[in-house]
């Protein structure tokens, strides 16, 4: 909306609002898959996957992503001039894809298949747990940056709206940073050496009679 008549500064803007939509993916299992397409899938190798002379036993696939859009009033300052603020920030943050592989060699109903499957939701688990932590973090953070945000001014609208982005852009880009360095490091706890020496020897070494089919 933009003001009509020119005035010298700019009015006053009702405070922005910060709107989260939480999304969590269904999780989805793949038992279809084998070791060695396992292996050439892009991301974190689970510590099956390093286990059993570092066949690719089994992978948790969880893409985390995040959109948002600001909704930005506009006023005419007269003389060519504009100002603005946001007054809305909605944000979309979760996980948009969760997929656990298992490799196909290992049989569904086994003992070894069972045990890469119970390490991979470990890891489903720990991704829920950090979400549901990080998602008053995000909106609190994100509330104190539009919050602390005055009007901008420009000659046009979209130089506007390029001066309410550019704070919001900087802080999604660190808050998503800071998530990721968070996530990398309890996905490591998981995966320790003591672990990769634990599936190996589960099931009184079952794994080894399927490895001979790779």
């Amino acid at each position: 909306m933009t003001a009509q008549g020119g005035v010298a500064t700019c009015p006053d803007f009702a405070p922005a609002r910060v709107v989260l939509d939480l999304q969590i993916a269904p999780l989805r299992t793949d038992y279809s898959q084998s070791i060695r397409q396992l292996a050439q899938k892009p991301g974190r190798r689970p510590v099956a996957g390093r286990t059993a002379n570092s066949h690719t036993l089994g992978l948790a696939a969880i893409q985390y992503n995040q959109q948002w859009q600001a909704g930005v009033m506009t006023a005419s300052l007269g003389q060519g001039r504009y100002c603005g603020a946001a007054q809305t920030l909605t944000v979309t943050f979760g996980y948009d894809e969760r997929t656990v592989y298992v490799a196909r060699e290992l049989p569904q109903g086994s003992c070894i298949h069972g045990e890469v499957l119970a390490h991979e939701m470990r890891h489903v688990t720990v991704d829920e747990q950090l979400l549901r932590e990080y998602v008053p973090v995000l909106k609190r953070r994100l509330e104190d940056v539009v919050g602390r945000a005055r009007p901008a001014q420009g000659r046009s609208e979209r130089q506007v709206m390029a001066a309410i982005e550019q704070p919001i852009k900087a802080a999604m880009r660190q808050l998503m940073e800071e998530f990721g360095r968070e996530r990398n490091a309890r996905q490591a706890r998981i995966d320790t050496p003591a672990e990769y020496e634990r599936i190996s020897q589960s099931c009184n070494g079952e794994i080894n009679r399927y490895l001979g089919r790779v």
